[in-house]
């Protein structure tokens, strides 16, 4: 294979030098189309923002433009000021998703000069919680995608994850009864209620899936926020919390709320009122191990010194949007990486480059259409 005629490591010093915060991604949009025009490669930019670039009729490549905010506590270096050290490229969104960004840009490039069927997908408000503001799933339900398969080049360390977990975000609220704290007996306090509720969920057993080759996935449920409104000195009337359900395949939004309300209603005391709502809800995706991109991935990733051993991702990327809606088999693959979303995320440098090689052996190695 030639060498590369887009570096990507330099590609990647650029992107993580530009901030592009969910919903200010105009700059990383401008930087990437100037690196497309600099080599030639045709590209559109659609109303939302998202690049869709080279031949979207092969492998299509899936990268997210946008990070979540630089945070505190960076050590090894400012969030915008990418600095290698011992291999690794520190700085926001290294890892998740510029990393992967620019080895698939790279690979874009390579292909259009050797007249290969790939393209990328460059897209807008991944990091959202909301479904609207998510350019991959717009892409996906404007026009129609006829390409062969696609990658989400999300961090892996190199495996070649064939699915996902879905994520469902519920709303449960504990309703008692207020009361001044310094008559507690006259009231029902819905926040001791609802810690009860808290210890309950706690031990929900959970589902389990079985995958050929990987093993056995189990979905998870955390509560992540507790809240209740009014004085201090005041028992609240209510209590809400925030519960993080992550799904195996073939568990649905309706049987996870039922679940979830059944433990709910049965650990509170009597004259407590219990109600689950869902607040946001995205379905777990599974690819079968011997379609034809699966395969190509494997021996792509291998061929240039990646691990590419099966896995199934344990967080939620933009692989559901691509399978469920643009009806495309894909796998998820990129470089390895850390501290992500944290203080001093990094990417190992040498993967990126590897990563580029990788998506271009496996867009040789698909089949073609007959």
């Amino acid at each position: 294979m030639n060498d590369l005629e887009l570096d990507p490591i330099g590609l990647l010093k650029d992107a993580v030098a530009t901030p592009s915060v969910t919903g200010e991604e105009h700059e990383m949009t401008r930087l990437l189309t100037e690196v497309l025009d600099e080599h030639g490669v045709p590209y559109e930019v659609d109303e939302m923002g998202n690049v869709l670039a080279g031949d979207l009729s092969g492998l299509v490549l899936n990268a997210h433009l946008d990070t979540v905010p630089p945070g505190d506590g960076w050590e090894v270096t400012d969030p915008f000021d990418p600095t290698i050290r011992n291999g690794k490229l520190y700085g926001r969104g290294a890892a998740d998703c510029k990393g992967g960004l620019a080895a698939a840009t790279a690979a874009v490039v390579q292909g259009y000069y050797e007249e290969m069927p790939m393209g990328l997908l460059a897209t807008v408000g991944e990091e959202s919680s909301s479904e609207e503001d998510n350019g991959t799933l717009h892409v996906c339900r404007t026009r129609e995608l006829e390409a062969r398969a696609g990658i989400v080049c999300e961090p892996t360390d190199g495996r070649v994850h064939v699915g996902d977990r879905g994520r469902i975000t519920l709303r449960v609220t504990v309703r008692g009864r207020s009361a001044h704290a310094s008559t507690p007996e006259m009231g029902k306090n819905p926040i001791e209620a609802a810690s009860r509720v808290v210890e309950a969920l706690s031990k929900l057993r959970p589902t389990e899936y079985r995958l050929p080759e990987i093993g056995t996935v189990r979905s998870d449920l955390t509560v992540t926020r507790i809240e209740a409104d009014g004085p201090s000195n005041v028992i609240p009337e209510r209590c809400e919390m925030t519960v993080d359900y992550r799904t195996v395949p073939g568990e649905s939004t309706k049987e996870v709320k039922r679940r979830v309300e059944r433990v709910a209603k049965r650990a509170v005391p009597s004259g407590f009122e219990v109600s689950v709502g869902i607040e946001s809800a995205s379905r777990a995706t599974v690819v079968n191990v011997e379609a034809p991109v699966v395969k190509a991935a494997v021996i792509a990733a291998r061929k240039v010194g990646l691990p590419g051993k099966l896995d199934f991702k344990r967080g939620h990327c933009d692989i559901e949007y691509l399978v469920h809606e643009a009806g495309l088999d894909a796998v998820i693959l990129g470089p390895s990486g850390g501290n992500i979303h944290g203080p001093d995320e990094w990417v190992k440098v040498e993967d990126v480059v590897r990563c580029a090689r990788a998506y271009l052996a496996c867009a040789n190695l698909l089949p073609t259409p007959h």
